[in-house]
């Protein structure tokens, strides 16, 4: 089961930290060391932009076309 909450970020070094609260950390049994996965949600507006321009549509490029029409 997933928990959401809000943690906030700090700077830890050259990196940044989420700080996971006390209580969070013993329902799940987590500890020092331990990996954890994080689901980090990214605004509609920028994942859109962010999928355009690894699908390669862009509004300065070319539309794709085929190099070697004989090719399915």
């Amino acid at each position: 089961m997933s928990t959401v909450f809000e943690g906030k970020i700090r700077r830890l070094g050259n990196s940044m930290a989420v700080i996971i609260p006390k209580e969070i950390l013993e329902e799940t049994g987590a500890k020092e060391g331990d990996v954890m996965k994080l689901s980090v949600p990214i605004p509609r507006q920028r994942r859109n932009a962010v999928i355009r321009k690894i699908a390669g549509i862009d509004a300065r490029s070319e539309p794709f076309t085929r190099e070697k029409r004989d090719r399915v």
